[in-house]
């Protein structure tokens, strides 16, 4: 259910499921607390990273937060759950999961990601009506797509995000047919990612791809690059999106009402409170908007700023660090080159939603999320539970 979050997470919300599909993601959570506790008087705790002791630091620090800003506790859990409640996930799955799930579950994540894919093609081909504030009024396109997600900023993330991890698995696999099959869902998520016609999620995909092809091959590097240089000049609609950088209007609104504007804002806000910020919902996202009619920040990491203050946001910076350095030693150290492909492309899948917060709030939709902390979970997993060991040996 984790790994197929946006079909799950879609389907249990509408009608018949009702208060029961809204919650199910919580219900997980039990069932696996539930679990972890049973294995953990059973069998002690599993061998974990550094990455955990970080989580657990920050999911308590979050919680001190909330008991914070008690006048307001409605808002601050609700901007808990936003903010931290997924890390608890990351932190019950290396007493549930096994090293053997991990492939699994990694084909998993790429075969939800086809569906996606095929359903953004989908809607590309019949060209999906595109609600206004999607487009500029000086822009001409086809449609934006943006499938179960409704909105084609967080549909192409996660367009970039699964490409690589399917790209890898199409090269790890032995059978011809499912070389193909997950060779063609790369395709598709990558065809549906410039279908979403996103920026951040084309530069975040670009860099992911760089550092895909140089952890592969270096000479690859320069291939990867000479070709996202070819398609920003001869492919339409991505030089003509892009071309909008150049133009004096783009950085006009972007200083006026746009991202460089909200950053700036968000820092204002973190200044009457540098240490501790204005509370945790209270400014730059969903839960802040709702609350307090206040305007987003499509910066997650500029939002936390403004939220929970220097502290916060250097803790967060440090997980993060932290969580991609340990999955990279796992990555460095996996000795058998078809799991080491796999695995490269779970790294990068998790790379590119981090470097993609910096334009966008990914982690205020569960489902990156919840996938986010999945994916380089399952990595960290798999050492911790000797996978590497048993290929040494």
């Amino acid at each position: 259910m984790l790994g197929s979050f946006p079909l799950v997470d879609y389907f249990l919300h509408i009608y018949p499921w009702g208060i029961i599909g809204g919650s199910w993601d919580k219900i997980v959570l039990l069932f696996l607390a539930f679990y972890a506790l049973r294995k953990y008087m059973a069998e002690g705790k599993p061998s974990l990273y550094p990455t955990h002791r970080y989580l657990v630091f920050m999911v308590v620090l979050g919680l001190v937060y909330v008991l914070m800003d008690v006048d307001y506790i409605v808002v601050a859990l609700a901007g808990y759950r936003v903010d931290f409640w997924y890390m608890l996930y990351a932190l019950l799955l290396p007493f549930v999961v096994e090293k053997e799930d991990v492939i699994p579950l990694l084909r998993t994540i790429a075969f939800t990601g086809f569906l996606m894919s095929l359903h953004g093609v989908y809607q590309y081909i019949i060209r999906a009506p595109i609600p206004p504030q999607w487009v500029d009024i000086t822009q001409h396109v086809r449609t934006r797509v943006y499938s179960l997600f409704g909105s084609p900023n967080i549909f192409g993330d996660y367009a970039a995000f699964v490409t690589p991890i399917s790209a890898a698995i199409a090269l790890y696999e032995k059978e011809r047919a499912q070389r193909l099959f997950y060779g063609f869902g790369a395709l598709l998520s990558a065809a549906t990612l410039v279908f979403t016609d996103t920026r951040a999620a084309w530069l975040s995909f670009f860099i992911g791809a760089l550092v895909f092809t140089w952890l592969l091959d270096r000479r690859m590097a320069i291939i990867t690059f000479a070709v996202a240089v070819l398609a920003a000049l001869f492919v339409p609609p991505i030089h003509a999106r892009l071309g909008e950088f150049f133009t004096p209007v783009y950085w006009s609104k972007t200083f006026a009402n746009g991202r460089i504007s909200e950053a700036e804002r968000a820092f204002d806000q973190m200044r009457a409170n540098p240490l501790f910020g204005a509370g945790l919902g209270r400014y730059g996202g969903a839960i802040a908007s709702r609350y307090f009619g206040v305007i987003y920040v499509d910066n997650y990491y500029a939002k936390t700023l403004a939220e929970i203050g220097l502290l916060g946001l250097f803790t967060f910076v440090a997980l993060i660090f932290v969580y991609l350095r340990d999955v990279f030693r796992v990555v460095k150290r996996t000795v058998n080159r078809r799991k080491r492909i796999l695995f490269i492309g779970a790294y990068v899948g998790i790379v590119i939603v981090a470097i993609n917060n910096l334009f966008e709030n990914v982690f205020e939709v569960p489902d990156m999320n919840a996938l986010f902390w999945l994916t380089g979970s399952l990595l960290l997993i798999y050492a911790a539970k000797g996978g590497l060991q048993d290929e040494e040996s």
